[in-house]
């Protein structure tokens, strides 16, 4: 439990200094660091997948993930301007996926080494975790995305008549890496101090009804640390609306989504480690195990925090 938590914080000043180097200096930093994590992810799910099936390729996934974002990269610098949110990057980057996909599995088709397992075994890994944990990246290319400053005030959408919009991007990222993490501490709190009904035990005998309970009231806390947070201007932070109790109703409603996505991401992977018979993705992380047993849920996290700005952006008109 000791080196538990001792690895638990190192892992935590990790994402701040990432978090602080994306917001201030350059939101490079934290694209790479992503796509590092991605290319471990990968690595250990290709591992995990090995003890049920052909052993997948593990070149070719890094080659996608690294074609894919320097699709995206290119695509949503050349049009930021007209696209602010980056939706045509978004696109640009499932085309490259898409055409990666068919060029990994030609590639197994045409060698005698490789299976049509193994090609199956290395288009799941390309949506999970890749394509997945693409979202943690999406978010830091919403509006309020310039590198060199973090924004205090709301962010000018030339995409929203000359107004002026939120700091999607910096509430995105902060309130990913915060209710994500309150909702596992608060899960393993409440899970372990009440224990009681198990909650999915044909797929992760520990967990109970009352740690799933402490999950989703750890994603609600999250989201009420955040909208705190988002009176200092600290990163950059904004309010979610001009009227502060619909900013906060807006922050609480992400938080327990947040929440009930870490959730949700969690049991995926459990599924898939008993599936594949391991106890842990990998050893990466003493006392944690692998990349994607600490990312497990913060990446369904994030997959959920671009939908809910999606629909926000989409509600708003693109401003207030």
């Amino acid at each position: 439990m000791r080196n538990r938590c001792l690895y638990g914080m190192f892992m935590f000043l990790i994402v701040v200094g990432v978090l602080f180097l994306a917001f201030y200096v350059s939101g490079l930093v934290y694209d790479i660091f992503i796509l590092l994590l991605m290319i471990l992810a990968a690595h250990e799910m290709t591992n995990a997948l090995a003890f049920r099936f052909d052993k997948p390729g593990f070149f070719m996934q890094v080659l996608t993930i690294l074609v894919s974002y320097a699709v995206f990269k290119t695509v949503s610098v050349l049009t930021y301007s007209d696209d602010p949110y980056g939706f045509h990057a978004i696109m640009a980057y499932f085309i490259a996926l898409v055409t990666m996909f068919t060029i990994v599995f030609v590639a197994n088709m045409a060698s005698s080494r490789r299976t049509g397992e193994s090609a199956i075994a290395a288009l799941f890994c390309m949506i999970y975790p890749v394509t997945i944990m693409f979202f943690l990246i999406a978010l830091n290319h919403l509006p309020g995305a310039g590198e060199g400053l973090a924004f205090n005030g709301w962010v000018y959408d030339p995409a929203a008549n000359g107004g002026y919009v939120p700091n999607y991007r910096a509430i995105a990222l902060v309130m990913v890496f915060v209710s994500a993490p309150a909702s596992d501490i608060f899960a393993f709190m409440l899970g372990s101090v009440i224990k009681g009904p198990k909650f999915a035990p044909m797929i992760s005998p520990k967990k109970t009804v009352a740690g799933a309970i402490g999950g989703f009231l750890g994603g609600l806390l999250g989201g009420a640390i955040v909208f705190g947070m988002s009176f200092t201007g600290v990163g950059g932070l904004t309010g979610l609306h001009h009227n502060v109790w619909i900013s906060l109703i807006l922050y609480l409603s992400m938080g327990l989504c947040l929440g009930v996505a870490t959730e949700v991401g969690d049991l995926m992977a459990s599924y898939i480690k008993r599936y594949c018979e391991v106890k842990d993705y990998g050893t990466l992380i003493p006392g944690h195990g692998g990349i994607m047993d600490r990312i497990d849920g913060t990446m369904i996290a994030a997959f959920v925090a671009f939908i809910y700005m999606a629909i926000l952006v989409y509600v708003s008109g693109g401003g207030h």
